[in-house]
């Protein structure tokens, strides 16, 4: 038995997972920045060079480059008014621009995320067309030192209730890495004329959650988190890893939930919830916090979601969330990695429309 689902509403939106923190290598010191960023104070945002395009619901992935400068790489997302795009852009930090790179081989929005591994990105899942919403179980890496993709074992099937039921993983999910292997959190769609897509499958309601291991290029099917919350949940996920733990998100409009894995144990333990989900928020890992940057919000008054310009960060030290320095403009759709810069870490966020579409936080 499948739970209703706000999928279709949010695929509609094209609402966008926040990437999760890809913990680049801390880089080689790079170049001084300009009389501008030496001038930020502490705990704000700055402006930074537009992204080339419109871009919204994309993948986002930090590699530092030889020079010791961090590279932003921004992977797909959804061409306003034209749907999922193919394109793969790299933001270097320290220079302050942008160039286009090796597209993706198929055109992919609203993907589990990206993270690193031993300086290669990996993406899985997202949506090729809009118009159908069923996701991609596929696994892409991509090398920035060759400009080069290679497709990877697709994540794994699941099984069909019947012969007029088919199940799909692979779309607004959640990404990490722990000790060089990768973590994914993702829904499962079940599809079930007349009544459309439906999250949860085969009395499944809960995400999926695999491990996938790049040496033998294998997945492992592991305990999935919220398996005894009293609402189900609902995409899209999103979080970040902090201590060795993946911290996980839900998007349910009216219940948020969070929830923190321990590889150790094989355990999720929940941990106190932000309240309303952000569907479309952006999330990074920074000073050992996790970072929950715009997104919507659900006015059960209006009964409508309004679009957020707010920073709230969760300190796992104390199960407690607190505010920082609000975003420029509201913004939702976006995503974000953890950068350095004039050896000090930052947060870069990008997405949506231009002017703005490329920020910076400041800690």
């Amino acid at each position: 038995m499948c739970t209703r689902s706000l999928l279709p509403t949010l695929l509609g939106l094209s609402l966008a997972l926040g990437a999760c923190d890809n913990d680049p290598t801390q880089p080689n010191a790079s170049p001084a920045p300009s009389g501008p960023e030496l001038a930020v104070a502490s705990g704000s945002w700055i402006t930074r060079a537009n992204m080339p395009v419109n871009r919204q619901d994309p993948a986002i992935a930090t590699v530092t480059n030889g020079g010791g400068q961090s590279v932003v790489y921004v992977i797909g997302g959804v061409n306003p008014g034209m749907g999922p795009t193919r394109s793969l852009m790299a933001y270097n930090v320290a220079t302050n621009t942008w160039t286009f790179r090796r597209q993706l081989p198929v055109p992919l929005g609203g993907t589990n995320g990206a993270a690193v591994i031993n300086g290669k990105i990996y993406v899985s899942g997202g949506y090729s067309d809009y118009t159908e919403n069923f996701p991609s179980k596929r696994l892409y890496m991509y090398d920035p030192g060759t400009n080069t993709w290679t497709r990877k074992s697709d994540m794994p099937e699941t099984t069909v209730d019947d012969g007029n039921n088919r199940l799909w993983v692979g779309g607004h999910g959640a990404t990490g890495v722990i000790d060089g292997k990768l973590y994914v959190v993702t829904p499962c769609a079940q599809s079930n004329e007349p009544w459309g897509i439906y999250e949860g499958c085969g009395g499944h309601p809960a995400p999926w959650f695999f491990r996938y291991n790049p040496v033998t290029n294998r997945w492992t099917t592991l305990r999935s988190p919220f398996v005894n919350a009293t609402d189900p949940p609902l995409s899209p996920y999103m979080g970040g890893v902090v201590g060795g733990k993946l911290y996980v998100m839900t998007g349910n409009r009216s219940v948020g939930r969070l929830a923190a894995y321990d590889p150790a144990t094989n355990q999720w333990t929940s941990r106190t919830p932000l309240g309303l989900g952000r569907p479309g928020a952006a999330t990074a890992v920074l000073g050992g916090k996790l970072y929950v940057m715009g997104g919507k919000r659900w006015n059960a008054a209006l009964q409508t979601y309004e679009t957020l310009d707010i920073t709230i960060v969760y300190d796992p030290a104390t199960d407690a969330w607190t505010r920082r320095a609000s975003l420029p403009s509201a913004r939702d759709q976006i995503a974000a990695s953890k950068v350095f810069l004039n050896g000090g870490s930052r947060i870069e966020l990008v997405g949506g429309t231009l002017p703005g579409n490329n920020l910076q936080y400041v800690p």
